[in-house]
């Protein structure tokens, strides 16, 4: 008997912005825009903010 495939879930929104924001990393460092210390600096602040908005509780 065949299985009916569950249908895909939205489209995975915080895959393409990390990606996206990877692309960017590089190619600022690559280009000689940003130091690659600056850079690991830059990305710790901001997974604190993307942890800290995904961890927020709802208002009631």
């Amino acid at each position: 008997m065949p299985t009916i495939p569950s249908p895909r879930g939205p489209f995975p929104t915080d895959l393409a912005v990390f990606l996206a924001i990877l692309v960017a990393g590089c190619a600022l460092v690559l280009v000689g825009h940003v130091d690659p210390q600056a850079l690991a600096g830059y990305s710790a602040a901001l997974a604190g903010l993307h942890a800290s908005w995904h961890h927020r509780t709802p208002r009631k």
